[in-house]
């Protein structure tokens, strides 16, 4: 499942165990004005989507929605 973290907290696989994150991050829409909020306990910085390995696969292929863990990120509401 995707992760989100902020630049600051960065990249999961510092705290998720198994990792297998991809290296490559992606900007969830309307960034950096998005509901994607970084996970990290106590931060609420707009965050970065980081997607597992098989999930990266899929969005080369034009996969475009994916799932969190809801523990994983915060949204932000209007």
């Amino acid at each position: 499942m995707a992760i989100v973290r902020c630049e600051k907290c960065g990249r999961p696989t510092k705290h998720v165990k198994p990792p297998g994150y991809s290296e490559m991050t992606h900007l969830p829409i309307g960034w950096p004005e998005t509901a994607a909020i970084c996970g990290t306990v106590g931060c609420e910085n707009s965050g970065f989507v980081w997607l597992k390995q098989d999930e990266e696969r899929d969005y080369q292929k034009g996969q475009r929605v994916f799932s969190i863990h809801t523990q994983t990120a915060k949204v932000r509401v209007q």
